[in-house]
């Protein structure tokens, strides 16, 4: 524990020295040394980044980095333990690196690309979620295809072709899954079974109506040829956890207290004792339980809530509503942050081929997309098949109070202009690995920001938002609970209807991700993080709130930790 412990405190210090505003960060390094160290170091960046699209060929195309289209990867166990090994060399050859010889901006990026490697060492070794999550494959397969299908970046035509050789490869990845998984916890089998049903579905149905509008026969064949044993590879892969590995499946799902320390410091960037995050929480959850009664007065917070959310906009009218929210958003955001005149965010309903994954969702192209530069922001209406409850039940989750919250978080300031400042980083290495700690602190940072701006917020609107809150905060919570304290799924769910003011079918949900995403403390973890940092920045310079906005974001998206150090100029 205490040779780990070390191991941590190394990775997110390095070699750093004391800040001196007199001297600089670099003081006292010549020109040529640090020109000579700081080459060696982005050849060995870009070697790194190359290896790693090469074995993750799907975040390749996601990042429009487009010479893996027609790939999946391999995940052979073999092959699992050869990428560790490469990993360890790219380890040892980062900590090789003489940092105190590197300039400013090569220095912040090794200290990324320093973090990133130990965290995927990590994933590989200790977490094993390619081990014991059947849904690790699901989610190769699906994100493969969807990307294709989602990201217009060449023809239909050519991204069909692209599609069907991914297809091809479909059927070698679900043998690798069988070689490799071993003794997963029964609550992830149980989820892979739904969810590659619905990958099945996807498949078979959705896939081909997103290149519906290709003519050309002989790639329509190719597609169809590789489709049919993609096909049958899932229905025999569902039959086999069905049979086979549901009964073998008596693990846990809980990462242990260390693991669960690693990760978030590895990940994150911040080293805090699980237990003192963990008190954290619950101080967080109580102080805004608290708030959310003050608001509501005399009224009680469920019922309040549950009523406001019947004010929405009809499903008709609820897209062009959405367009019209957004042209404000952008005006106001534009007081916040620097965003360019010419962006623009489409609103569009949720394609069909998406339509059972999401209810609103926001689609950018990838930091290196040079074709498909479109965003568009989707929004799910309710099936007029639907019986009038269930539409109704729908539609509330777009009422009047959210729908600005999700909007903010999703496009203006959230994710849209998070994509549109990455454009402008300077650094490759912070443009490809970011944290979630950061992007999704942000956006929910945002939805605060919102409400704060306003001069005088409605009160469902206030009570809207600390839901949103409150809800991520109880993510926090199960997450660690879950994770090393022992705290079961139901345990979970309780809490989530409990202490979150959820209805049971939502708790549900977000007890089973908690158990397979640990670390879904990110939301309230990172807004919390730049709250912080944004009280620091106006204190210590003459800068306004828009410019602490406009600094933080064209950096990219690396721990807050590291963010820091780079506003400040430190190391």
């Amino acid at each position: 524990m205490r040779r780990r412990a070390l191991l941590i405190a190394g990775l997110l210090l390095g070699s750093c020295s004391v800040y001196r505003p007199d001297g600089g960060p670099t003081a006292g390094i010549l020109p040529d040394e640090r020109a000579a160290e700081s080459e060696k170091f982005r050849s060995l960046a870009e070697a790194y980044i190359a290896w790693n699209y090469a074995v993750h060929p799907t975040w390749a195309t996601s990042d429009g980095i487009h010479e893996h289209d027609g790939q999946l990867g391999t995940w052979t166990r073999e092959s699992m333990e050869g990428r560790l090994a490469s990993l360890r060399r790219y380890q040892r050859r980062i900590l090789a690196v003489d940092t105190d010889a590197l300039d400013d901006e090569s220095f912040y990026d090794h200290r990324v690309l320093h973090l990133q490697i130990a965290a995927a060492i990590l994933d590989l070794q200790d977490v094993r979620s390619w081990e014991k999550n059947p849904n690790f494959y699901r989610n190769i397969i699906s994100g493969g295809l969807y990307t294709l299908a989602a990201l217009a970046f060449d023809t239909p035509e050519r991204r069909m072709a692209l599609a069907a050789s991914r297809l091809k490869h479909v059927p070698e990845v679900l043998a690798a899954a069988r070689e490799n998984l071993s003794q997963p916890p029964r609550i992830f089998t149980e989820v892979a079974i739904d969810e590659f049903s619905g990958t099945h579905a996807f498949l078979k149905t959705s896939l081909p109506q997103a290149f519906a509008a290709v003519k050309d026969e002989p790639v329509r064949a190719r597609f169809l040829e590789a489709q049919k044993p993609a096909l049958d590879a899932i229905e025999k892969f569902i039959d086999w956890m069905r049979k086979d590995l549901l009964p073998a499946s008596t693990g846990s799902f809980a990462l242990g207290a260390e693991v669960f320390h690693q990760k978030v410091a590895f990940e994150e960037g911040i080293d805090t004792p699980v237990d003192e995050l963990l008190t954290r929480g619950y101080v967080l959850l109580h102080s805004t339980q608290e708030k959310m009664k003050q608001v509501a007065g005399d009224r009680p917070v469920k019922a309040f809530l549950r009523e406001t959310s019947r004010e929405h906009p009809p499903g008709d009218k609820l897209l062009a509503h959405t367009q019209a929210m957004l042209d404000e958003l952008k005006e106001w955001a534009s007081g916040m942050l620097a965003i360019p005149a010419d962006a623009e965010v489409r609103v569009q309903e949720t394609p069909e081929f998406r339509r059972s994954l999401s209810f609103a969702s926001m689609e950018t192209p990838g930091p290196f997309e040079k074709v498909a530069r479109e965003a568009y922001y989707s929004i799910t209406l309710p099936d007029p098949t639907w019986t009038s409850e269930r539409q109704e039940q729908h539609l509330s989750f777009f009422n009047q109070y959210s729908l600005p919250l999700i909007s903010v978080h999703e496009a203006y300031p959230g994710h849209y202009a998070q994509f549109l400042a990455v454009q402008n980083c300077r650094s490759k290495v912070r443009k490809i690995f970011g944290c979630g700690s950061f992007s999704e602190g942000w956006a929910h940072y945002c939805e605060q920001l919102y409400v704060e701006k306003k001069a005088d917020p409605p009160v469902a609107l206030r009570l809207h938002q600390l839901q949103l809150s409150l809800v991520r905060i109880c993510r926090y919570i199960a997450g660690i609970e879950m994770h090393t304290k022992g705290m079961s799924v139901e345990q979970a769910v309780e809490l989530f209807v409990n202490e979150g003011y959820m209805e049971r079918v939502a708790a549900e949900r977000e007890a089973r991700r908690g158990a397979s995403d640990p670390t879904y403390l990110v939301y309230t973890l990172g807004k919390h993080e730049i709250l912080k940092l944004r009280d620091e920045y106006l204190l210590r310079t003459s800068g306004s709130l828009k410019s602490f906005h406009d600094e933080l974001l064209r950096h990219g998206s690396p721990p807050i930790p590291i963010v820091r150090k780079i506003l400040f100029r430190e190391r």
